[in-house]
């Protein structure tokens, strides 16, 4: 297990499920996408793949598999590319592929971290592209910090989604890239972002903006910001507004809070809450996340007592 930062956001399992009943979900992939590519660029509606998009997402954010997700998201991510060379500015394409590859990235990082930070820097370029729509926010996006906090006279509302998932993907790249100082030097913008959400939205994917800011400020180091109080806070906000139904919640707090502050009467009793919450508990959108949360306790609970030893 890496000690690596993930984007710690529901995951959207990209899996197809099409209402056929009587085709399985993988072979619907490894058929029906690759059909669609098949026919000219120019007959590709971006109307369509949408909607075949959304149904996708709806249908398997109530999955419990995270390695079929895993397996199956190359091909979706590919249909994104493929649009996205003939239609470079439509902001909904830009959007759904920020979040794709942002989720492929969380969902590699725990075994593929140097694959994981590829797909997290080209969600983070897809997310920035995506405000090239208003020159003054995309001129800030890369501006100086002191200049670059003006950004929020210029975001609004609408832009909420856009800016949490460029930030978390921009947060998650900056995390596997500790060693380039390059990458370190952007973090105030991150935490700036993501602030920003809280404002506009705390409660936004199950209140995953907390958890975002609840991980980061227990991982970073004092000199860069860590605060455990802020972590606390974060933490307990985010359980609040998910009603305790976000396993992700207790067993970031534990990776990062309870193993930062060395505390592993909280670490062990956190992860194990998790490891025996029973699935019949589970909100129907938050399966997939729940599930990848229980893989990531069953992992630190076997590491514990070497980690504080």
């Amino acid at each position: 297990m890496t000690s690596n930062f993930p984007f710690l956001l529901p995951i959207h399992k990209w899996v197809s499920s099409i209402r056929l009943s009587k085709i399985k979900k993988g072979l619907i992939l490894t058929v029906y996408i690759p059909a669609l590519l098949s026919f000219s660029c120019g007959t590709i509606k971006v109307w369509t793949a949408k909607s075949l998009m959304e149904d996708v997402e709806k249908a398997t954010l109530k999955s419990t598999d995270p390695e079929l997700v895993t397996e199956s998201m190359p091909t979706l991510l590919l249909l994104l590319e493929t649009l996205l060379n003939e239609h470079p500015t439509n902001s909904d394409l830009l959007l759904k592929a920020t979040k794709a590859y942002t989720s492929y990235g969380t969902l590699l990082q725990y075994k593929e971290t140097q694959k994981a930070r590829k797909q997290f820097n080209r969600a983070r370029q897809l997310g920035q592209a995506a405000f090239e729509r208003d020159s003054s926010i995309y001129r800030l996006l890369n501006a100086p910090y002191a200049e670059f906090t003006s950004i929020s006279t210029h975001l609004e509302a609408s832009d909420g989604p856009l800016v949490f998932w460029l930030a978390s993907s921009w947060g998650s790249w900056i995390y596997t890239n500790t060693g380039s100082l390059t990458a370190l030097a952007d973090l105030p913008k991150v935490i700036f972002l993501m602030e920003w959400v809280i404002e506009w939205n705390e409660s936004y994917e199950h209140g995953a903006p907390h958890l975002f800011l609840g991980a980061y400020y227990a991982a970073l180091p004092p000199m860069l910001g860590g605060n455990p109080h802020k972590s606390l806070h974060h933490f307990d906000r985010s359980e609040e507004i998910s009603q305790g139904k976000a396993l992700l919640v207790p067993t970031m707090k534990a990776q990062y809070l309870a193993r930062q502050t060395f505390d592993k009467t909280m670490h062990d009793s956190l992860l194990n809450s998790v490891v025996n919450a029973p699935e019949t508990l589970d909100s129907p959108l938050l399966k997939l996340q729940n599930e990848l949360a229980r893989n990531i306790a069953h992992q630190l609970l076997s590491e514990s007592d070497a980690f504080f030893y």
